[in-house]
């Protein structure tokens, strides 16, 4: 039995196979133009789409990036560690999106207070970092 196979270099040439062989190669083929039509309908991009998309789905992280980013992270951990529980609580509700004001009517203290609270809290983060 003859089968078509397609070379590397994109010609077509008639190999001779047995049935066995033949009917292997044809459930393979099969099988894996169903998997491309199945990752075609299921992924919104083919990962040899890259080659034609450029960097927009690049990962552009270095180790060198990812090593300061978490030298960073542990910094701003250590500096925070330095703020008051009051301190602490204060600018997660202004980073929350309340205004002191708000935050002084929840917390049913003086607004001058909850300001230099705040204040005190940002010195020392920028002190530390």
């Amino acid at each position: 039995m003859f089968i078509e196979y397609e070379l590397a270099d994109g010609t077509i040439a008639l190999v001779e196979v047995d049935e066995e062989t033949a009917t292997f190669l044809r459930e393979n083929d099969r099988e894996t133009k169903n998997a491309d039509r199945r990752e075609r309908y299921h992924a919104p991009y083919h990962l040899e789409a890259l080659d034609y998309e450029g960097n927009a789905f690049a990962y552009h992280e270095t180790p060198e990036r990812l090593y300061i980013r978490k030298e960073d992270r542990e910094r701003l951990y250590q500096a925070v560690d330095l703020l008051t529980p009051t301190q602490w609580r204060r600018m997660e509700m202004l980073m929350g999106g309340m205004s002191i004001r708000q935050i002084a009517t929840e917390e049913e203290a003086d607004y001058a207070s909850v300001y230099e609270s705040i204040q005190a809290a940002k010195k020392k983060i920028k002190k530390s970092l």
